[in-house]
């Protein structure tokens, strides 16, 4: 009977963290992703971390589990707010482009993310989920998801760091690298409106309002599939990045 209750603690436990980051980590937690497919996941990560990590010797009492369960929802939410930091880099550097070419005022509600995204948003978030997924980053994310159990096993309630200066860091970093995807754009954007006033200079009858805006969005949209290799290039080498964050908070939180 006992280990009954200690696997189901077990189990219990580690379902906790994965599934807390299935629901929130993008790419899992989409609106189109099929909530039954996550649970799926889910379960079968549970039952294969649950193969390999050491089982529980005795089982816990009803407020140390509370506790556990409650320490591996945070570290679940913890890790899963790394990888949405990283795509939330990806989509401010859409939006500052949207906001040097004019599109800043279309933005639409995007029911698939739940939130109103600008146009070349979009564009960026859905390149880096096909890049995410095309190039198996998705695993990697999932095998350091899987490594998190021999970092921070079940039974760790003590903690050296809690790694708030490292997410601080990321924090930041965040907007370097959304400024670095979104500069090439930005300069374009900027060229046009010095070309916009030099046509002003030269011939003032021509309407640079109405010019200006279609103007803008034409070479924004052409010079997006001149750059589109190098932006997908761009966008992949964050994700090496993102798996290191995750480690190292992982280190930070390690015994």
């Amino acid at each position: 009977m006992n280990s009954m209750i200690d696997q189901l603690q077990h189990f219990l436990l580690i379902l906790i963290r994965i599934t807390t980051f299935i629901s929130l980590s993008p790419g899992f937690s989409n609106k189109a992703f099929p909530q039954v497919a996550k649970l799926g996941i889910s379960f079968a990560l549970s039952f294969t971390v649950m193969g390999f990590i050491d089982p529980i010797q005795t089982p816990f009492t009803i407020g140390l589990f509370l506790l556990l369960g409650i320490k591996e929802l945070f570290i679940g939410m913890a890790l899963a707010y790394i990888t949405i930091l990283f795509f939330t880099a990806v989509d401010i550097a859409g939006s500052l482009v949207d906001f040097q070419v004019g599109f800043s005022m279309g933005q639409i509600y995007d029911p698939s993310l739940g939130v109103s995204a600008s146009n070349f948003g979009k564009i960026y978030y859905w390149i880096s989920i096909a890049i995410f997924f095309i190039a198996n980053i998705h695993h990697i994310v999932i095998r350091s998801l899987v490594k998190s159990f021999e970092y921070v096993p079940l039974n760790q309630i003590v903690f050296n760091s809690f790694g708030v200066e490292g997410i601080v860091k990321l924090f930041g970093h965040v907007f370097e690298i959304a400024l670095s995807l979104a500069i090439p754009f930005i300069i374009v954007a900027l060229l046009s409106e010095l070309t916009l006033a030099l046509i002003s200079r030269t011939v003032p009858q021509i309407n640079v309002l109405i010019l200006g805006i279609p103007m803008k969005i034409l070479v924004s949209l052409v010079f997006m599939f001149i750059f589109l290799p190098m932006l997908m290039e761009n966008i992949s080498e964050i994700f090496p990045e993102m798996i290191k964050y995750m480690d190292e908070f992982l280190n930070s939180l390690s015994n």
